[in-house]
């Protein structure tokens, strides 16, 4: 296409009313739904931080504890390898309900309100 043409196309679409209009409440939901995303994505990332925070003080705890107790530390690891699978789905089952807590719950109730 030339620039004479996409002119022409440009100015007649400037003097003519568009055939549509748009709802008198379409920039509350526009921004509600920009809020709405924004909220995810804090609350994700609040997730995986506070989780990062708990496995670091567990950590810490652990390393002090076998500084301090190394027989009791090492009676605590043989009883989580000997109870492995209920180890993990415990560990599993306290993930999934951490982050249905603070992601899930919170963006159905955003997401359920009124827009």
């Amino acid at each position: 296409m030339k620039n004479e043409e996409l002119d022409q196309i440009i100015e007649k679409s400037f003097r003519t009313e568009p055939g549509f209009q748009l709802s008198p409440d379409f920039a509350t939901k526009v921004a509600f739904t920009v809020v709405r995303r924004e909220q995810w994505k804090t609350d994700l990332r609040e997730y995986l931080y506070l989780t990062g925070i708990l496995l670091s003080l567990l950590a810490v705890v652990s390393g002090f504890y076998y500084f301090v107790d190394k027989a009791f530390v090492i009676q605590a690891v043989a009883f989580l390898s000997n109870n492995i699978i209920p180890v993990i789905l415990l560990a599993f089952l306290l993930n999934f309900i951490w982050f249905a807590d603070r992601v899930l719950l919170r963006l159905l109730f955003t997401r359920w309100s009124k827009t």
